[in-house]
């Protein structure tokens, strides 16, 4: 059971909810996703990634309480700088 994750992004949020952007986790707790910083998702639209923008990007999952209930968390924040 894990802590329960702080949300730590803000302003214009975006989400990954097109086919195959929700996934499950590997046998070992990892997924990936590969993003195209030409079409990022932000706030109902789509936005291009300036270069030297800052974007920051935090995952959102299914966990378990520290009683063993279902539940959901986040994981830390990343900051992404675009090139």
């Amino acid at each position: 059971a894990n802590s329960v994750g702080l949300l730590c992004v803000g302003g214009q949020i975006g989400r990954f909810v097109q086919p195959g952007q929700i996934q499950a986790t590997n046998a070992a707790g990892e997924v990936s996703l590969d993003v195209d910083p030409g079409a990022l998702p932000a706030g109902g639209t789509v936005i291009s990634a300036a270069p030297g923008a800052t974007h920051y990007f935090q995952l959102w999952h299914r966990d378990f309480d520290a009683g063993g209930a279902p539940t959901s968390n986040l994981t830390s924040a990343v900051a992404v700088l675009m090139f």
